[in-house]
């Protein structure tokens, strides 16, 4: 290789290159060559971040990614690429949680079981927001709306790291709405809003970052309760979802009332899905012809 610090001043990505190549096969870095990627850590600022994001990207998806995450933070590297992670460093948690922010995101991270880097991405920065939203001390201390402002910093990061919109879209909606709850109690109402909110293109792969979230907690894998409620995911999607699922179109509106195409049309379709989403059965269409006649001026 010759002189490190030649050899990076060249391309500083080969500092970050070395620390993925270490995290893939499981070798140690030699110890010169470590001390000169932490001398020239600043370099990685000079690199695009997509070619950042391609090395980022390999690490997330190798066996134990946290020990890649981990030599980007004793380099100095990470603080250049992702500072806001570094701050859940040493940030204690309350209740169930035994670790601080920054080793309980790097467990879930280890625990999200999906080859979709975006995900390991979220599984890593799904509690980024903590530190800005922490309140009080001990056991009395919160993170109320933590996933809300996390959502915005991930986006931040996910734009510096040149992540197409469709990679942000899937981004944001992991860390936003992760803390989802998960009750036999819900009803089919609620598991509908839960899927709208993350969309279902992102369900499994935020089903796997919540597994991960659980492992990465102490938690078990798994609960009756969480079983319980995948089956209802699937379920649940069997019944009218939007008003497309309805059993009556625009077409049946317009004979029934007499009316011209115009806004009208949506304002009777969403009140009748609203009655239908609060009771499936009634998607009949012989019912729900009848309910389009409530609506005669």
């Amino acid at each position: 290789m010759g002189n490190a610090d030649e050899r990076f001043g060249e391309d500083g990505l080969r500092m970050m290159r070395a620390i993925r190549i270490a995290s893939q096969i499981g070798f140690v870095i030699e110890e010169k060559t470590f001390e000169s990627i932490k001398k020239n850590a600043n370099l990685i600022q000079k690199i695009a971040g997509e070619r950042i994001r391609d090395e980022l990207f390999k690490i997330l998806l190798s066996s134990v990614p946290s020990q890649g995450i981990t030599l980007l933070k004793n380099s100095g590297l990470l603080g250049e690429i992702m500072p806001e992670l570094l701050e859940g460093y040493g940030v204690t948690q309350k209740g169930h949680h035994i670790d601080d922010v920054w080793t309980h995101n790097l467990k879930t991270l280890d625990n999200c079981v999906t080859q979709n880097p975006i995900t390991k991405l979220a599984a890593l920065l799904h509690d980024v927001g903590k530190p800005k939203s922490m309140f009080g001390e001990g056991e009395k201390r919160t993170f109320h709306n933590h996933e809300i402002i996390g959502s915005r910093i991930a986006l931040k990061i996910g734009k510096r790291l040149r992540l197409s919109n469709q990679q942000l879209d899937q981004l944001f909606k992991l860390v936003r709405w992760h803390m989802f709850t998960v009750q036999e109690t819900q009803t089919d109402k609620a598991v509908r809003r839960f899927i709208r909110n993350v969309t279902l293109p992102y369900i499994d792969e935020m089903i796997a970052l919540r597994r991960g979230d659980r492992l990465g907690s102490g938690s078990k894998e798994t609960s009756w309760r969480w079983e319980l409620f995948k089956k209802r995911i699937v379920e649940v999607q069997k019944q009218p979802f939007a008003v497309k699922d309805l059993k009556i179109k625009g077409d049946d509106v317009m004979k029934i009332l007499g009316i011209k195409p115009g806004r009208k049309i949506g304002e009777v379709l969403n009140a009748i899905f609203k009655e239908v989403e609060e009771d499936p059965k009634l998607n009949e269409r012989e019912i729900l012809l009848e309910k389009i006649k409530k609506f005669v001026i």
